[in-house]
């Protein structure tokens, strides 16, 4: 019984790990040229499959009036999409274009699309994910659903 544990759990931590293989660990300033740690979320679907499909976060050392330089990876991309990150309240806010992405507290993600919308239209969100700010804290909540 523990081999059949280690073996499924090595499988657990290869697959986690491979979701956002593509994102890097380091980010690269549109602002300053150079090369950042960043905080990032990766954020599965809202439902039993949990498939990955993005990985969003921010560069902590590049602020301005408040934003900060914020990234998104999505799913099989290499190239980010440039955003502009706060913290409003416990929620960590995205916008880019006429869209947002808000994750809360709990790490409940939500997207916005504001681009059919009037000037200070409010929207409703069109789509919810589950973000976590690390593979490791997916891996110990599935695995604790499991034991």
């Amino acid at each position: 019984m523990k081999l059949i544990k280690t073996i499924i759990t090595l499988s657990l931590v290869a697959i986690l790990t491979s979701c956002s293989e593509s994102v890097p660990e380091k980010v690269t300033s549109s602002y300053t040229s150079e090369s950042y740690d960043w905080k990032k979320w990766d954020c599965y679907e809202f439902s039993s499959s949990g498939k990955y499909l993005f990985t969003i976060g921010y560069i902590p050392e590049i602020n301005a009036e408040g934003y900060y330089e914020g990234k998104l990876f999505l799913k099989d991309t290499t190239s980010p999409i440039e955003t502009a990150y706060r913290l409003s309240g416990v929620q960590h806010e995205w916008e880019w274009e006429k869209y947002q992405i808000r994750i809360d507290s709990n790490g409940t993600g939500r997207y916005w699309d504001f681009s059919n919308a009037d000037e200070g239209e409010m929207v409703d969100s069109s789509e919810l994910y589950e973000c976590t700010s690390s593979d490791l804290e997916k891996f110990d909540m599935f695995m604790e659903s499991i034991w």
